[in-house]
């Protein structure tokens, strides 16, 4: 089991605060072997979105253009989104709720690269032991494959790492060929409620596909 949250962890994806979530050991630097040609590479219109995600792997810091990003998991959306001449700013809450209104939140359970994805409860934000903390996480959708994973990547304690989900088997920590699908995205702790889930396609919420969007007007 999973080792016990650190307190100095908590509240991580609000902005302004640059600790990132409570997410050590989770979603490390994985390489999963394309299942075809076509997967090798993000394609359509958020593979730029995808592309910035996946430069910052392995990064302890998020700068573009001369900017510096919170270390978060809406910071590295924000980082993404700007490299790809697309930005916006939030937390995951309000890059969540700016989708929905503009129309571009969906939960289709094939995303696309580009794709930002949001989750539930991967940690106790308001420390109440219940489980009760919508849209705490946020990633970016990196690849896509022809099983249903799909790699994904964020920030975790250790910095800008990737990790797996699958959500036609969401429950599921690894296929019949023993290969990861589901990267836990909870700690576990002896204070969780028993209906605690802790695999990233358990907590998934929804996606937002924002290269859908005109860009932003300047501001000059």
């Amino acid at each position: 089991m999973l080792g016990l949250v650190t307190l100095s962890l908590l509240g991580a994806c609000a902005p302004g605060l640059r600790m990132p979530g409570p997410l050590s050991r989770l979603g490390e630097a994985v390489e999963r072997v394309p299942l075809s040609p076509a997967e090798a590479r993000p394609s359509g219109e958020g593979a730029e979105i995808a592309r910035a995600a996946a430069s910052f792997v392995g990064d302890t810091q998020l700068r573009v253009d001369g900017e510096n990003f919170r270390m978060d998991c809406s910071g590295l959306v924000e980082a993404s989104l700007a490299q790809a001449d697309l930005p916006r700013s939030g937390s995951s809450a309000s890059l969540h709720d700016e989708a929905e209104t503009s129309g571009v939140l969906h939960r289709r359970r094939q995303p696309r690269p580009g794709d930002i994805a949001f989750f539930d409860d991967t940690y106790d934000r308001n420390g109440n032991g219940q489980l009760d903390d919508p849209l705490s996480h946020s990633a970016v959708v990196e690849r896509v494959f022809a099983d249903g994973t799909v790699q994904l990547v964020h920030v975790g304690s250790k910095g800008v790492v990737r990790f797996r989900m699958n959500l036609r088997h969401p429950s599921a920590r690894e296929d019949g060929d023993g290969e990861v699908i589901n990267d836990y995205l909870r700690q576990a702790r002896k204070s969780d409620p028993p209906a605690t889930r802790y695999l990233a396609g358990e907590l998934w919420d929804s996606f937002a596909s924002f290269y859908e969007l005109p860009p932003l007007a300047s501001e000059e």
